[in-house]
């Protein structure tokens, strides 16, 4: 079975339409370098490469988060800023209200199968 890794790198690479061998010549990396990773697990600093090319976060490649984006893009965008203010001065069952309304007036935009 093919590790999480390799799997998202081939969704991704499939969503930018290029190949896995035309990633490894953007990145500078050998042929085949990349489908080794399939059953192990390269260094961080090849993974840390693939995220930025893809400007996904580390941990998504990883299958620590199915969030893409990078933290330091999140941390820098006002519309989270605010929602992450406003759930702070929120007790849980307000946070939890809160996602709930979210969720009902845009159910699109949390569906899990895009």
């Amino acid at each position: 079975m093919d590790s999480v890794l390799y799997q998202r790198i081939v969704e991704l690479c499939a969503e930018r339409g290029i190949t896995i061998n035309k990633l490894e010549s953007d990145l500078g990396m050998g042929n085949s370098v990349i489908r080794k990773w399939r059953q192990s697990t390269p260094s961080a600093d090849k993974i840390a490469k693939v995220a930025t090319y893809f400007n996904v976060s580390v941990d998504y490649l990883l299958g620590r988060t199915d969030v893409r984006t990078p933290a330091s893009e999140l941390l820098g965008d006002e519309y989270i800023i605010t929602l992450q203010r406003g759930k702070e001065r929120m007790t849980p069952q307000d946070q939890t209200k809160s996602l709930e309304m979210i969720k009902l007036a845009f159910g699109y935009a949390f569906e899990e199968n895009d």
